[in-house]
C-alpha cells in the first residue's frame, strides 16, 4: 500500500474514534438528567478542576490588602454614622469645667486695708437637646447611614472583583509556565540539532559554516527564554501581592488546562434565564440619588429656625452685691432653657446651594437611569459574547485534535519504520506548540473559563462569593 494512502486511511481511523468516543458521550450526556443552566455552569469554575486555585481563592478573599482596606473602609463608615453628623447629633451632649485653688485678694483706701482669701472648688456643667430640626438632624443620620451601606456593599464588590482577577493571574501563570516549557523543548531540540551538525561536520558531510545557523538559533532562544522565567516569576509575585498570600503557596502549577465538557444547552439556558438582580453599582448609584435627595431636603430648611432645650448648673466665687469688695461666697446658679436658633440671613447662600442640590439631584437620577439600562444590555450582551467564545473554542479543540490525531499517526509510522524520528518529533513539538503557544488551545480554554466567570460573576452567581458572604 502506499505509504501516503496508509498514513491517510490511518489519519480517518483515529479522527473516526475520536468522533465516536465524542459521541458516545454526547448520547450519555443525553441520557442523564440535565442540570439547571447555571448550576451547570458553575460546576465548571476553574476553582472546582484545580484545589491549590481554591485554597488561593480562599485566602485571598479573607487576607488580601483590598479587602482589608474595603473592611476598614466600612468600619470608618460606621462610626462616621455614629458621631457628629450622624446618631450623636439626634443625642444630649453634655460640657463643663471645673477649677481647684485658692483665691486672695487685698483692698486699700483712706488707709484702710482689707483681705479676702477663698479656696474653692468652681464648676459649670451644661447639658443641651436639640428637639425640632425639620427633620434636618434625622436625614443627616439617613445620610449616613446609606454611606455605611454603600461602604458594607464595596467589600463584596472588591472580593467580586478580587476572585475574578485571581483566576485570571492564576490562569496567566499557568499559561506562562506552558509557554516556558515550549520554549525549554525547543532550546532542547535546538541543542540537539546543533550536535547533528557538529558530527556532520565532523564526518566531513557538511562544512564549517553549517554551524552558524544553529548556534544563532540556540543565541536566540536563550535570552527568550530568560525573559520568560523573569515573567513567570513577575507573575507569581503579583499574585501574592494581590492575595497578601507567601510566593510558597502559588508554586505548584498545573501542567495543563483541562478541556470543558459540552456547555451548549447549559449557556442556551443561561441566555433564556431570568433577569440577574441588580449589581452593586447599581446599588450604590440608586444610594447616591437617595442622599441627594436628602440633602436637599436637609438645604432647603437651612434658615428655618431650630428648637431645644438646655440645662445648666454653675458655680461662682463672688461677693454678696456683686461688687469688688466684700466677703466672698460661692453661688451656685442652675438653669433650664427652651432655646431657638436661627439664622435670619445668610447672603443668599442657602438659595444658591439649594439650586447646586438639584442640578445634582439630576445629575444622580440620570445616572442611576442610565445606568439601569446600560446594565440590562450588558448582561444580555455577555451570554450572546460568551456562546460565541464557546463555538470559537469548539473550533479550537477540534483543530486540536486533528494536531494530536496527526501526531498519532506519525509516531505510529515511526515504530513501523515508514517515518524518521524528525518527522515524529516535528509532530510532537506541532502538537505542543497548538497546545501551548500564547494562542494556542491552553490560553483559548483560559480565556473561556474567565469570560465564564466574569458572565456569572456579574450577575451575582460567583459561589466562591456566596459562599464568603454567607
Amino acid at each position: 500500500m502506499n505509504p501516503r494512502f496508509a498514513n491517510i486511511v490511518r489519519l480517518l481511523a483515529v479522527a473516526a474514534f475520536a468522533a465516536g468516543a465524542c459521541g458516545a458521550r454526547a448520547a450519555a450526556a443525553a441520557d442523564a438528567p440535565a442540570p439547571g443552566g447555571v448550576l451547570a455552569l458553575q460546576a465548571e469554575f476553574p476553582e472546582r478542576k484545580f484545589p491549590e486555585l481554591q485554597e488561593i481563592l480562599r485566602q485571598g478573599l479573607v487576607n488580601g490588602p483590598s479587602v482589608l482596606i474595603s473592611q476598614w473602609n466600612a468600619a470608618a463608615a460606621a462610626q462616621d454614622a455614629k458621631g457628629a453628623g450622624g446618631r450623636a447629633s439626634l443625642l444630649p451632649s453634655l460640657g463643663g469645667g471645673a477649677s481647684v485653688g485658692q483665691t486672695y485678694e487685698q483692698y486699700r483706701s483712706g488707709g484702710v486695708s482689707s483681705n479676702n482669701s477663698m479656696t474653692a472648688v468652681l464648676y459649670n456643667l451644661g447639658l443641651s437637646q436639640p428637639v425640632y430640626a425639620w427633620d434636618s438632624l434625622t436625614n443627616s443620620y439617613q445620610i449616613r447611614k446609606l454611606q455605611q451601606a454603600v461602604a458594607e456593599r464595596n467589600i463584596g464588590e472588591v472580593r467580586r472583583g478580587l476572585a475574578i482577577d485571581i483566576r485570571r493571574r492564576y490562569f496567566d501563570i499557568v499559561l506562562m509556565a506552558g509557554v516556558l516549557d515550549l520554549a525549554r523543548k525547543n532550546l532542547e531540540r535546538l541543542e540537539r540539532d546543533r550536535k547533528e551538525t557538529e558530527q556532520a561536520i565532523a564526518d566531513g558531510t557538511q562544512a564549517a559554516g553549517a554551524i552558524d545557523g544553529p548556534n544563532r538559533s540556540i543565541q536566540i532562544a536563550k535570552p527568550e527564554i530568560m525573559r520568560l522565567e523573569n515573567e513567570l516569576a513577575a507573575l507569581r509575585q503579583g499574585l501574592a501581592q494581590l492575595t497578601g498570600l507567601p510566593e510558597a503557596v502559588i508554586d505548584k502549577i498545573p501542567a495543563e488546562i483541562p478541556a470543558l465538557p459540552d456547555l451548549h444547552e447549559a449557556l442556551q439556558a443561561l441566555s433564556a434565564g431570568e433577569k440577574p438582580p441588580p449589581s452593586t453599582q447599581l446599588q450604590n448609584l440608586a444610594a447616591a440619588a437617595s442622599i441627594e435627595r436628602l440633602n436637599y431636603a436637609i438645604t432647603k430648611k437651612r434658615l428655618y429656625p431650630r428648637l431645644g432645650v438646655a440645662l445648666s448648673v454653675d458655680q461662682q466665687n463672688r461677693t454678696a452685691n456683686n461688687t469688688s469688695v466684700g466677703p466672698r461666697y460661692l453661688y451656685t446658679t442652675w438653669g433650664a432653657y427652651a432655646t431657638v436658633n436661627w439664622t435670619l440671613f445668610d447672603g443668599l447662600a442657602t438659595q444658591a446651594a439649594k439650586r447646586a442640590s438639584i442640578e445634582r439631584m439630576k445629575i444622580a437620577e440620570a445616572g442611576r437611569s442610565q445606568a439601569e439600562k446600560q446594565e440590562g444590555a450588558e448582561r444580555r450582551m455577555e451570554v450572546a459574547r460568551l456562546l460565541v467564545q464557546w463555538e470559537q473554542l469548539q473550533n479550537t479543540e477540534r483543530d486540536l485534535a486533528r494536531t494530536r490525531a496527526g501526531m498519532i499517526v506519525t509516531e505510529q509510522d515511526f515504530k513501523n519504520g515508514t517515518a524518521s524520528a524528525r518527522q515524529a518529533e516535528d509532530a510532537r513539538m506541532a502538537y505542543l506548540s497548538a497546545l501551548q503557544n500564547p494562542y494556542g488551545a491552553q490560553a483559548a480554554r483560559a480565556n473561556f473559563y474567565i469570560a465564564l466567570v466574569s458572565c456569572l460573576s456579574n450577575r451575582g452567581q460567583d459561589p466562591v462569593i456566596m459562599a464568603v458572604q454567607q
